[in-house]
């Protein structure tokens, strides 16, 4: 499955990922889960309209066990958001070793470290590649894997901490 972790907010930018998984339909056996708000009436809705309602689950607010879990278990973690403050999620999925196929909207390259597969917001297909290149390359797979594991690691609360006071010190 690909794993979507988030709201219903419209710059998470669920639409996007029922239409890719409609374009994936005859290509792609997989299934598409939300993390978070569960889905609302309108996303359902075009779920149904693109035939792919059968293929949809979602989990309401997970805990962060199980979010831990569906990371792991995951083919990908989709993040197609317009913006993001942050994307924590982009972390929390290189960190279980999920790859990562995200918008190239700001800030997901620099969160992300080149461990991650953009694409352009106005290329669907592009999407659509990145998931079919994830599922038949194994290497191209093992090898997001591996930088994302690499990219998590700038994020250690103790890397984090040492490289804070690093700053203070040469501002002080």
């Amino acid at each position: 499955y690909l794993l979507m972790v988030g709201s219903n907010l419209r710059r998470k930018n669920r639409p996007l990922a029922l239409r890719l998984l409609a374009r994936l339909r005859d290509r792609w056996p997989g299934r598409l889960l939300f993390a978070g708000d569960a889905p609302d009436a309108t996303l359902l809705a075009e779920a149904r309209a693109l035939g792919v309602a059968d293929r949809v689950d979602s989990v309401a607010r997970p805990s962060g066990e199980v979010l831990e879990a569906l990371y792991n278990r995951a083919a990908a973690l989709l993040f197609p958001s317009r913006f993001e403050g942050y994307g924590w999620p982009l972390i929390e999925a290189q960190a279980c070793g999920c790859p990562v196929i995200a918008s190239d909207a700001p800030p997901h390259p620099e969160v992300t470290g080149g461990a991650a597969l953009l694409c352009s917001l106005e290329d669907e297909a592009a999407f659509e590649r990145a998931v079919l290149a994830l599922e038949a390359d194994t290497r191209l797979r093992a090898e997001l894997v591996e930088r994302g594991l690499a990219n998590a690691a700038r994020f250690d609360v103790g890397s984090f901490v040492h490289r804070m006071l690093a700053v203070y010190r040469a501002v002080a």
